[in-house]
């Protein structure tokens, strides 16, 4: 057997709960350590293929992963990662073979031992650390009865990505079955599962090597001299703003925040470039450098404008900043809803006719009428404005393609619906919103363009807008 990526996701794909896909749990996972984390690339035609395929490979150890994950999680704080699988990993797994999964980890890190293999070393040591939340050693595991499952996933996630090579279980990957999980069904009465674990320490090695106390102190105090002098003799460090670049960059979208210019980088692992910039907005003489006062903007034009930019503009950017991570928190809290696929075709389709001349107008009061359901006057002006011209004509084309490529115009409605009834809580929960319809509307609009592999926005948006015009979309205000 092998420990690697591969083998622990194995695991976990046939302990799924019923209708998760395979790419959800590998994504749910690797954003437990780089949150903006996709495993697709911008502008894809069909980005639900590539992760398909992306998942496969890393599944049969054909792949390794990718440095985006590798880098993040050696400095992941290993408490956070648990709490963020116990919300969001747990899940996704069936409740019924959570002693499975434990029991399938357990046997095939005791049963990973290390060799060397022409010249290198192989497998696992008995004194490593393969739990990295509870710091619980190999040789300890295999006594071990009591378990914290989200602890013991994420503990063992962060070992398997950063101190594994993924394709080194190749030879191994085809034992790790539906047949093999199931053989622990007999052994499960030999372990409990606890709700929480015990926050520890990272432990400390002692210096037992040292048989003589006084020469042991005496060693101590000549290393921790000679330590402090390096560090004295060190310039004082920098912190690096590349965190919070990226960050920056994901909220806004990789696109400037002034001026809407696209950053160039692609949707996977959102890496800094020379195009952009973080420029702090002071609106005051009390604030200083932070993430609330800093905004990216593109480097060779809008950064350069700054110290020139009016309080009234530089207010203005900020709330927009706000407003984009807000967004981002909430299609969050909805990034499990998937979108049938077929609606690309369709919004290919309408991003077609967008701009077409001539498109007959049809008499807005023939349509639905949305006046007791949006109550923002301007955001009701734009959708029936839009639909005067598209209603009819997007009609034809949802109607068309039902034939064609089965789409189910009725149940893509649904799903949407159910986006918005998710973000609406959430929504009205902010009293910083004063439009809190607009608000959802272009989160949703947002929604739609992320699973499409970013593209057709405008396409989105008419689609939204036919969907409140059908009224699947928000419900009738009460009187």
């Amino acid at each position: 057997m092998r420990l690697c990526f591969g083998s622990y996701l194995a695991v976990l794909v046939f302990c799924k709960a019923e209708n998760v896909d395979n790419k959800h749990i590998c994504e749910a996972l690797f954003r437990s350590v780089a949150p903006n984390h996709d495993i697709t690339f911008d502008g894809l035609e069909n980005p639900d293929r590539v992760r398909d395929d992306a998942t496969s490979k890393l599944l049969r150890c054909k792949q390794n992963v990718s440095k985006d994950i590798v880098t993040p999680a050696r400095s992941a704080n290993p408490d956070e990662v648990a709490e963020y699988f116990k919300k969001n990993v747990l899940v996704l797994l069936d409740e019924n073979k959570q002693k499975h999964i434990v029991l399938a980890l357990k046997d095939i890190i005791a049963n990973d031992p290390q060799v060397e293999v022409k010249k290198k070393l192989y497998g696992i040591h008995d004194d490593t650390r393969v739990d990295w939340v509870t710091h619980t050693t190999k040789k300890a595991l295999a006594e071990k009865k009591d378990f914290c499952l989200h602890a013991f996933l994420a503990g063992v996630f962060l070992y398997t990505v950063t101190a594994t090579n993924n394709r080194s279980g190749t030879d191994f990957i085809k034992a790790v079955n539906d047949q093999y999980v199931l053989s622990f069904s007999k052994y499960i009465d030999q372990i409990n599962m606890l709700d929480d674990y015990e926050r520890l320490p990272v432990p400390v090695e002692p210096i037992e090597k040292f048989t003589d106390s006084v020469y042991r102190y005496e060693i101590a105090e000549d290393i921790a001299g000679k330590v402090a002098e390096k560090i004295n003799s060190i310039a004082p460090y920098k912190q690096s703003d590349t965190s919070l670049l990226v960050t920056l960059i994901s909220e806004a979208n990789r696109k400037c925040l002034n001026c809407g210019k696209s950053f160039g980088i692609p949707l996977r692992g959102a890496i800094p470039t020379e195009n952009c910039e973080i420029v702090y907005l002071m609106l005051s003489d009390s604030e200083s450098d932070s993430y609330e006062t800093a905004v990216v903007l593109c480097k060779d034009t809008c950064a350069l404008l700054a110290p020139t930019m009016t309080m009234v503009e530089k207010t203005s950017l900020r709330n927009n900043k706000r407003r984009l991570a807000e967004s981002l928190l909430l299609l969050d809290e909805v990034s499990g809803i998937r979108i049938a696929k077929e609606i690309e075709v369709v919004l290919r389709e309408v991003d077609k006719i967008k701009d077409v001349e001539g498109l007959a107008e049809i008499d807005i009061t023939e349509l639905v009428d949305i006046d007791k359901k949006i109550y923002e006057l301007s955001l009701r002006e734009v959708i029936n404005a839009r639909m005067k011209r598209l209603f009819k004509t997007v009609q034809e084309i949802c109607g068309r393609l039902e034939q064609e490529i089965s789409f189910d115009t009725d149940r893509f409605g649904s799903t949407m619906k159910f986006v918005f009834e998710s973000l609406e809580a959430e929504v009205k929960k902010n009293p910083n919103i004063q439009d809190p319809q607009q608000y959802v509307v272009e989160i949703i609009v947002d929604k739609l363009h992320s699973q499409i592999g970013q593209k057709y926005k405008i396409a989105c948006e008419i689609i939204v807008a036919y969907l409140i015009k059908r009224c699947d979309l928000f419900n009738e205000i009460a009187k």
